[in-house]
């Protein structure tokens, strides 16, 4: 297959994917409970292009409206020293788990540490990792409450979280909705009312009234 070949299916790919990153994930927020503790998670369509290993002259933002309108070229995508070929090609095969992240059953890592950066949590179903960093403006300042899914890791990241922790349960909300309204994971282990009440709190009444809870 030409490189030109290899452009072309990398580009199909991606498209696959963004569209359901698109329908099923951005304006979204995903709760991730566990350990006792819980993580709100965002995904951006402008943090879609570093999620896939491209480089492209051109911001997240457009890279992303040109994907899912069928407008991104070969030529316009490249590989680096820093997003090489080989890096790419297995950050495009694991690119799918970006959706199953959301409804499976994954782990939270704690303080993963890459070559470059320390990311507070990271989302790993033991082949890859989505990590996660604070929402933050360019001088450092807090912007919400929320971690936003920035990088995607092709590797077993245990060994180089400070801590692992099995996800209790994943819920889901429209983004401009105050509870938490959907089941995305749930470990059957812990029924919803043994959950922490700062937890219920957040869950819309009609997921702690099913007849499995009382």
């Amino acid at each position: 297959m030409s490189k030109a070949e290899d452009k072309s299916q990398i580009i199909k790919t991606i498209k696959e994917v963004a569209l359901k990153y698109d329908a099923q994930l951005v304006g979204r927020t995903f709760l991730y409970v566990f350990d006792g503790r819980t993580i709100e998670v965002v995904f951006r369509r402008k943090d879609f292009m570093h999620l896939t290993g491209v480089d492209a002259n051109m911001s997240g933002e457009q890279f992303f409206k040109n994907v899912i309108s069928d407008k991104l070229k070969a030529n316009q995508i490249y590989f680096s020293q820093r997003h090489p070929y080989d890096l790419c090609a297995r950050k495009i095969s694991q690119l799918p788990k970006l959706i199953s992240v959301t409804n499976s059953e994954i782990f939270i890592l704690e303080d993963t540490e890459t070559m470059t950066f320390t990311y507070k949590f990271g989302l790993t179903d033991l082949e890859c990792t989505v990590c996660l960093s604070k929402d933050v403006d360019k001088t450092g300042k807090k912007v919400s409450r929320y971690y936003i899914a920035r990088s995607l890791r092709v590797e077993d990241s245990f060994d180089k979280a400070a801590n692992a922790f099995e996800v209790q349960y994943i819920f889901s909300k429209p983004g401009g909705n105050w509870l938490y309204d959907t089941v995305m994971y749930a470990d059957k282990r812990y029924p919803i009312d043994s959950l922490p009440q700062q937890v219920l709190d957040m869950l819309d009444d009609k997921l702690k009234s099913k007849p499995e809870n009382n």
